[in-house]
């Protein structure tokens, strides 16, 4: 005989295969709207919410968002498996429509279409002038996806680091990574490195003067007796700036 706790456990997990079946039914043109516009590299996030619908198929996921985006999270993890490049980038825009709260995939999804992309896109040897294009092409399509997690989010010093890493790293752009690195820094919720990585970036853009005050400024912010503010490295890092400054 069964009891009526296992009777409900039953009737839970039908209903919750039978509304995951409902909305996955539902979702079936956004994911289709999804790879068709990712392989024209036409994507395109209004599109795709206008779609799924604010009161629609949208609307019924509830406290399932997370679950579904995981799903979807799941498959691009399986399209980056095969190198699939319209299909990685519908899923992961799939994931964020589905759940935008995570900024786990907001990170994750910009690393892939920024850093892995690109060489997908580059199989065999390839031309410097091709190889820049692309580079940049998979930057601005990573860039614009952040920057759908700022709107999201708001500022978010992940998020600028990110930003900052792909100037850095995919555009060679050190001014603009510099800019990125201290809006990052700025942030209540900002990890100390942020700050100094700014002030090298200035430093390496030839700008010691501001550098320096940036640096102090920092200096007087940085807590004590807290081993990850190394505030002995700033204050080093001051004194070189300082030396530079009277040797010139």
């Amino acid at each position: 005989m069964f009891s009526n706790g296992a009777n409900s456990k039953g009737w839970f997990l039908v209903i919750a295969v039978v509304v995951l079946v409902a909305v996955g039914w539902l979702l079936q043109p956004v994911e289709r709207l999804a790879g068709a516009l990712a392989a024209r590299q036409e994507f395109r996030h209004d599109q795709m919410m206008a779609s799924a619908g604010h009161g629609g198929a949208l609307a019924l996921l509830g406290g399932m968002r997370s679950m579904v985006a995981s799903g979807w999270w799941l498959r691009a993890n399986l399209a980056w498996e095969k190198r699939d490049l319209a299909a990685t980038t519908a899923l992961i825009d799939l994931t964020v429509v589905a759940d935008e709260r995570p900024l786990y995939f907001w990170l994750n999804g910009a690393r892939i279409l920024a850093n892995d992309m690109p060489e997908w896109r580059m199989a065999g040897p390839v031309p410097r002038a091709y190889r820049s294009v692309v580079n940049e092409q998979q930057a601005q399509v990573a860039l614009r996806f952040l920057e759908r997690g700022l709107r999201w989010h708001g500022p978010r010093a992940e998020l600028y680091i990110e930003m900052a890493n792909i100037h850095l790293r995919r555009r060679s752009d050190v001014e603009e990574a510099a800019r990125y690195y201290r809006l990052a820094a700025e942030q209540p919720d900002a990890p100390y490195y942020a700050a100094r990585i700014h002030a090298e970036l200035l430093r390496e853009l030839r700008r010691p003067t501001e550098a320096l005050a940036w640096l102090r400024h920092v200096l007087n912010t940085l807590p004590e007796g807290d081993e990850l503010a190394r505030r002995d490295v700033v204050i080093e890092r001051i004194q070189l700036l300082e030396q530079e400054a009277a040797a010139l």
